[in-house]
């Protein structure tokens, strides 16, 4: 099947664009089959040894993981990573892994991949709860010690050859952090849906995207010519000569309308009925930020600083966190700028905080609910906001806030820490609406609010019942569902005449904006190479009516 030319791939188009490049098959070092392996006897010593040094290698960074999250955190976090070093010093893991070597003849890869694959199985079985969950401490355990046998102390993604199309059965979004745009043309995830992180991340990114398109990676071969169609959801694998001339015609077709937009995206977004509404751009770091003000964004409606600290392998210090915010921010001088505080927890983990496993970590101790019983580090976050407000028009917000006594607690967390600083003007905080509950009842949230922005792609995953990045149930994850457009207009209804964002996906739906404006929104915040689109839109539309026009129909191009 890899000889076919022209092999078309139906998928979900979930981040816009066009883009031609050869395939980069990303796979899970656990997951990889690992053959040709085999060894003679007399190499088996070596290989002993080399597994005895991976041994060595990984308890030493489970140890000092351990103790700075003792430092920083709380042992009972701690005790999480020395758990993992208990089952290392397990003498029967130990020695079935050298069993397998001297009885099989197989590589160190080999035997630690097939013994942890056995062990995971085994642990998976048990009727006790507990142990099917230390399943997944067998898998991350086997993945160290496959990366120090390998010598991989750096992301395979940091090696991704320019103009690669990255082609992977998940990314989570610790992975999407090494994504550049010198290196990634576009994207082709097998699993995940319009509302997945790797849906969100590549639309700020600008990188067209695909997912859910068919068993790719059983099918294409490393270096094979891709076509990715991020409009239509469609892949094209080893085009031919007419068909590769054929989409470069619909590149120049899309990069000219993108750029009729572009030419005006400074400008003011003004309904035809005379309604001014901000444009804003959700980003992750410097590079979006120079996106945004490219595009013309009049300010930053999300800045996700989880994706800092994805990207670490350690919490940082105070002036590191300081000195990495004042970079991103430092551009944006005069403008408005909304910092949401660390946002993890559930589909979000951070790889050096291991929290205990939960049943459904989406409706578990994520956003702001983990944050207040770690509150250091919320502390930390604060003071450096308080420290950037002294330069900057800076907002901050919680995230998944439910309930209003979590916004009385960052309140009052917040006000001793600028008294702590000796500063008395405090920055606006605001809530981010993103369950059911608290759209529908707002109204102690609100109180205790300077505004609200709506997080529309976890509201949609509640409202709907289908998990953003479950591909299985996408049909079911729709944003402009009535019953979500209904939670938004309640919402709107009962802020008490607060300004309401929107900064989902779904402000840069131009199907739904019109229901949006006449709804209440004030202010809207997108991926940065959406602002154009999305001012033009706008532009097109009245605030008190049915939305009369929309963007391009891009689906047509």
């Amino acid at each position: 099947m890899r000889t076919t030319a022209n092999l078309s791939l139906s998928g979900i188009a979930v981040s816009p664009g066009l883009a031609a490049g050869k395939a980069f098959l990303f796979h899970d070092i656990f997951e990889r089959e690992i053959t040709g392996c085999a060894i003679d006897a007399h190499q088996s010593d070596a290989e002993l040894a080399r597994l005895e040094e991976a041994f060595v290698e990984v308890i030493a960074h489970l140890e000092e993981a351990a103790q700075h999250v003792a430092d920083l955190l709380d042992s009972a976090v701690a005790d999480i990573f020395r758990a993992h070093q208990a089952i290392l010093e397990d003498d029967r893991l130990a020695a079935e892994i050298k069993g397998e070597i001297e009885t099989e003849l197989v590589c160190a890869e080999q035997a630690v991949q097939r013994v942890f694959r056995r062990w995971e199985r085994r642990f998976r079985k048990s009727e006790n709860q507990s142990l099917r969950q230390r399943g997944d401490d067998l898998t991350d355990l086997g993945r160290r010690l496959l990366r120090s046998l390998a010598g991989v102390h750096a992301h395979s993604l940091e090696r991704m050859p320019e103009e690669s199309v990255l082609v992977a059965r998940r990314l989570l979004p610790s992975e999407t952090v090494f994504l550049s745009h010198r290196s990634t043309a576009g994207v082709v995830v097998q699993t995940g849906g319009r509302g997945s992180h790797c849906a969100v991340l590549t639309r700020a990114m600008g990188i067209p995207a695909v997912v859910h398109p068919g068993d790719i990676l059983q099918i294409i071969a490393p270096g094979d010519e891709l076509l990715v169609d991020g409009l239509n959801g469609q892949v094209i694998a080893r085009p031919d000569a007419s068909k590769a001339s054929s989409f470069r015609s619909r590149v120049r077709h899309y990069a000219s309308i993108v750029s009729e937009a572009r030419a005006k995206a400074s400008e003011p977004a003004i309904t035809l009925d005379g309604v001014t509404i901000p444009v804003m751009a959700n980003v992750g770091g410097r590079d979006d930020v120079e996106r945004a003000l490219a595009n013309g964004a009049d300010g930053i409606g999300l800045y996700r600083i989880e994706t800092f600290y994805l990207g670490l392998k350690s919490f940082p210090a105070e002036d590191e966190l300081l000195d990495e915010l004042g970079g991103v921010l430092e551009p944006l001088k005069g403008k408005p700028v909304c910092v949401r505080i660390l946002d993890i927890g559930g589909d979000k983990p951070l790889p050096y905080l291991p929290l205990p496993l939960e049943p459904n970590p989406n409706l578990g101790r994520r956003g702001i609910r983990l944050l207040l019983d770690y509150p250091e580090v919320l502390r930390k976050q604060l003071r450096v906001l308080l420290r950037l407000s002294r330069e900057h028009d800076l907002l901050i917000l919680v995230p998944m806030v439910t309930v209003a006594d979590d916004m009385r607690r960052v309140a009052g967390l917040l006000r001793e820490t600028a008294a702590g600083l000796g500063i008395q003007e405090i920055p606006p905080l605001g809530a981010m609406i993103e369950t059911p509950a608290a759209a529908l009842y707002p109204d102690e949230i609100v109180a205790e609010s300077n505004f609200v922005s709506l997080g529309t792609n976890d509201l949609t995953q509640f409202m709907m019942a289908a998990d953003r990045e479950n591909p299985l149930v996408a049909r079911y994850y729709h944003e402009d569902h009535p019953s979500c457009l209904r939670a938004i207009e309640a919402l709107c209804r009962r802020a008490q005449g607060m300004q309401v964002a929107v900064c989902g996906e779904l402000a840069a739906e131009s199907a739904a904006l019109g229901r949006l404006l006449q709804a209440g929104v004030g202010l809207l915040s997108v991926a940065p190479p959406l602002v154009p689109l999305v001012k033009e839109t706008i532009r097109n539309s009245t605030a008190s009516q049915e939305c009369r026009s929309g963007i391009p129909n891009m689906q047509a191009l």
